[in-house]
């Protein structure tokens, strides 16, 4: 297995904007996305490998670039395909640990957390009889800008909630800096009259990191030692370390057949009516009394949603490089959207045939990674601290 982490280091700030532009009437400040996006780490993976292997970005990939009897062009594609390449992540790092979305189904009130609870039947645009989740404490909120750690996610994946210290909060991992620049007139070497502009950066801690795991190419092009690349907007840097990949460790529920789903990066599932399900081989159904159910298979195994909680939709755009214009803008389904399923057979099968699965489209990009536990109609509140 090639399958290797590089971690990103932030040697200043960072900008990973917003899907709005700078041009847009009425805009203000516009604001960092972190996580950065998938297409801008894909981006600086191929920067780094391409500039390593002495790449001509004006004539690539038209002029066919060979390094160590290596086609560069197989190996990491351009900006619509990614040849050989494949990503996991990205993902944070906090304290030498991967750290993972909080789920949206957990929420917080008065220093508590809850699960939501799927409610009774109602009648909605998804069908007659749909059993949405509800809010059993009004006032609770969904764990915003949190992330949780892997002994935490353990725990959600068995159907508990986390403790107070497996959540990790936005003020933990880093600080929002504002911006005011003006645009440049390249051939009068001036400013250009009333082109102000507002961005938010990201200054992570000392000690958070961007980590993805890196398969799929030949070995001769992973790094072998500390590089420095163009990360994100702005001409930012970050000096990239490669290490080998950190095995998975999650544990495998048995018994039951409640099976729950998660969403560990934003997934592309298309922009019709049906795209909230994680597949297209879903198909709505009715259950023996009545109540609207979605029926499919999903790597193999045979699932039926029985709910859902699914975040506001990420907005990603970016930038091609090589055209000169900006790539289209897409809605995504969020990390931490979740399904509440059942299966047919055995659920300690279904989670080992599931877990790290991905769905949707771009999978070559990490998106729609998928991780896999049980869920519980019952759940009991968590007491914890005031942050």
């Amino acid at each position: 297995m090639n399958a290797k982490q590089w971690c990103f280091n932030a040697l200043d700030t960072w900008f990973f904007r917003e899907s709005r532009s700078h041009s847009v009437v009425g805009s203000s400040e516009l604001a960092s996305l972190f996580p950065p996006p998938a297409r801008t780490v894909a981006g600086a993976v191929r920067t780094l490998i391409g500039d390593n292997a002495g790449v001509n970005w004006k004539t690539y990939p038209k002029q066919a670039v060979v390094k160590n009897g290596v086609n560069l062009f197989e190996q990491i594609g351009d900006a619509d395909d990614f040849g050989q390449l494949r990503l996991t992540g990205p993902y944070l790092i906090y304290q030498e640990q991967r750290l993972y979305p909080a789920p949206l189904s957990i929420l917080e009130k008065d220093d508590k957390f809850k699960y939501l609870q799927i409610g009774g039947p109602v009648h909605c645009d998804l069908g007659e009889k749909v059993q949405l989740p509800i809010l059993t404490e009004p006032g609770a909120k969904p764990l915003e800008n949190a992330w949780l750690t892997e002994p935490g996610l353990q725990r959600v994946l068995a159907g508990k909630l986390p403790t107070p210290a497996m959540v990790i909060r936005q003020s933990d991992l880093f600080e929002n800096e504002p911006r005011l620049g003006i645009a440049i007139d390249d051939s009068k070497r001036s400013t250009k009259k009333g082109l102000l502009y507002q961005t938010q950066h990201i200054r992570p801690f000392e000690n958070v990191k961007v980590g993805v795991i890196v398969q799929g190419i030949d070995p001769k092009l992973q790094p072998t030692t500390t590089r420095q690349v163009r990360f994100g907007g702005e001409g930012r840097v970050a000096a990239v370390t490669v290490t080998k990949a950190p095995l998975p460790t999650f544990k495998i529920p048995t018994g039951g057949q409640q099976l729950l789903l998660m969403l560990l990066t934003s997934a592309d599932l298309g922009c019709d009516k049906q795209s909230w399900l994680p597949s297209a081989d879903f198909e709505q159904t009715e259950d023996k009394n009545g109540n609207t159910i979605w029926q499919g298979r999903l790597n193999g195994v045979e699932l039926t949603i029985i709910s859902a909680v699914l975040g506001k939709a990420v907005r990603e755009g970016g930038w091609d490089l090589q055209r000169e214009c900006p790539r289209p803008v897409k809605s995504l389904v969020p990390a931490g959207s979740v399904w509440f399923c059942q299966v047919k057979d055995n659920i300690k099968s279904a989670v080992e045939q599931l877990h790290g699965f991905q769905i949707g489209e771009e999978t070559a990009l990490g998106r729609g990674e998928l991780v896999a536990g049980v869920w519980s109609g019952q759940q009991k509140d968590i007491a914890h601290p005031t942050q």
